[in-house]
């Protein structure tokens, strides 16, 4: 299909829904290069960039804690993010231990370098649109470090698989998942065992890591009367496959020094680990498919993940949430049809392909809904901030900006529930969610939160209001920015305020833009 003319308004909103917004230029380039050319060189980038490796290396945070006697000494320094670097074996080792006490902050460290480094990443990095499926996939396959330091400690290696995978191949990130220490920690599996296997982690890959809600057939009191495709295959599941799928999971584990009997302990290295004597082997049925027994180390496990990777029912329910998430819906809530039809035809068309994924977001990509004024979701507060950031040339911002964004609505790595952080609406638009979203993008444009100080306000200083607010209204809306700007201008000119705004009046101009209604929409 033929990439749609772009107009700038249009290449403003494909950056808010692909990328994280539009740096200076950067609307402009896409409408003169085209959305095709972006596309390519957008799937063609690295998923790591040495320049934001630089940025990340070049950052010092400080953590301190005072002495416990017998157990700790008091620490206060600078650090750089020294845990980014480490194996998931060097991360495990700081989980506290009865003879091993660890300092909370220690514990913490893994994720406050990690919700650093997103911070950078999102608004640094060239490599948007991974950016943009790293995120979906953290909310798809979503843990939360409130469920206990096990996780917390595991959340470098658990961005690392979702990084590695994000425009990969959507069964080796199932995979990926499953075998991840976060994920067992925070679903349970690696205490899953035979004759005891724990449904957790089980009933949430088949609700909500594949086949989907829409596909749970809960009144049915077998799998036999799920109604079937046209190839005799269920069209849903069951309870009883949940229960199935349970067992088939029962010995993906973690190597965390457990007992294997009289003398015999697993080694403590923080690593997935296949634990053959807790594994249930006997005969399975799951979607209607029998599982052979005894079939073999993790047989019945990857069974299990092959199938619902193959499932049409997963192809739409995970291509619904991209799309969603790429694109938005229209007022009624609604994804746009056709572009769930393409995603949903490159999922199946390409399942062995090793860039399934990428190929899928081209689908998504490649009509006119990606531009469409009339779709769209409202920007959550990690996004709004990244955009701001992208927008007005700012540093990204550091720790001090994470509780604003907790309270706005979005904990980075913290949202309790398995479903993920929510995309509706309604979660972020609340009164006490929105005043909190406008205080920190205020505060942000006036280069607080740790952000720095903003050139751009040196360089717009002394022009008039009206121009001023021009400027920063298009910087972040584009041509839809004249409403903003007219508004923005007309109230600061009324209340008597500079006619030609200092510096420091610029960023408090700019911090007004960033509230208007336009901003908070994609």
């Amino acid at each position: 299909m033929a990439a749609p003319a772009l107009g700038l308004d249009a290449a403003h909103r494909i950056l808010a829904r692909a990328a994280y917004g539009a740096r200076p230029g950067e609307a402009q380039a896409l409408a003169r290069g085209g959305l095709a050319a972006w596309l390519d060189r957008q799937l063609a980038l690295p998923p790591e960039e040495p320049a934001v490796a630089a940025q990340l290396a070049a950052i010092r945070l400080p953590i301190r804690y005072a002495a416990s006697e017998g157990r700790w000494p008091a620490v206060e320094e600078e650090r750089p993010l020294t845990r980014l670097a480490m194996s998931q074996t060097e991360l495990f080792g700081f989980l506290p231990r009865q003879e091993r006490p660890v300092p909370p902050p220690e514990v913490d460290r893994a994720r406050l370098e990690l919700s650093v480094a997103t911070l950078v990443r999102k608004v640094t990095a060239e490599a948007q649109l991974r950016e943009r499926l790293v995120e979906f996939w953290h909310d798809h396959f979503s843990v939360g470090s409130v469920a206990g330091g096990q996780v917390n400690v595991s959340l470098i290696d658990y961005d690392r698989r979702i990084r590695g995978q994000a425009l990969g191949n959507f069964r080796a990130l199932l995979e990926a998942v499953a075998t991840a220490p976060a994920m067992l920690y925070y679903l349970n599996n690696q205490s899953s065992r035979a004759g005891a296997p724990n449904e957790n982690y089980a009933r949430e890959l088949l609700e909500l890591h594949t086949l989907g809600r829409p596909a749970y057939f809960g009144a049915a009191r077998s799998n036999r009367e799920v109604p079937r495709d046209a190839a005799g295959h269920p069209v849903g599941y069951v309870d009883a496959d949940v229960w199935e799928a349970a067992r088939a999971f029962t010995g993906w584990s973690v190597a965390a020094g457990q007992g294997l009997g009289p003398g015999r302990r697993l080694p403590e290295t923080g690593e997935f680990l296949f634990v053959e004597a807790w594994h249930d082997p006997y005969q399975k049925q799951v979607l209607g498919r029998q599982l052979d027994p005894f079939a073999g180390p993790m047989a019945h496990g990857r069974a299990v993940l092959d199938l619902l990777a193959g499932h049409p029912a997963t192809a739409r329910f995970v291509c619904a949430k991209l799309v969603r998430w790429l694109i938005g819906t229209d007022a009624q809530g609604r994804v746009p049809e056709p572009a769930l039809a393409r995603a949903v035809g490159a999922f199946r068309a390409h399942a062995a392909a090793p860039d399934q994924i990428a190929r899928v977001v081209r689908a998504i990509l490649a009509g006119p809904e990606i531009g469409d004024p009339a779709l769209g979701r409202m920007r959550r507060p990690l996004d709004a901030v990244a955009a701001a950031a992208r927008a007005y040339a700012l540093p990204p911002p550091g720790p001090p900006i994470l509780g604003p964004l907790a309270a706005a609505g979005q904990p980075l790595f913290g949202w309790p529930a398995p479903d993920g952080q929510p995309l509706e609406a309604m979660h972020y638009n609340g009164a006490g969610a929105l005043r909190t979203r406008w205080t920190m993008l205020l505060a942000l444009a006036r280069t607080g939160l740790g952000a720095g100080t903003a050139p751009l306000a040196q360089a717009l200083a002394g022009q008039p209001a009206a121009a001023v607010a021009a400027e920063l209204a298009e910087r972040v809306l584009g041509p839809a920015g004249g409403t903003v700007s007219e508004t923005v201008a007309g109230v600061w000119l009324a209340s008597g305020r500079n006619a030609r705004p200092a510096p420091g009046e610029v960023a408090e101009l700019a911090g007004w833009v960033l509230t208007a209604p336009a901003f908070q929409w994609t």
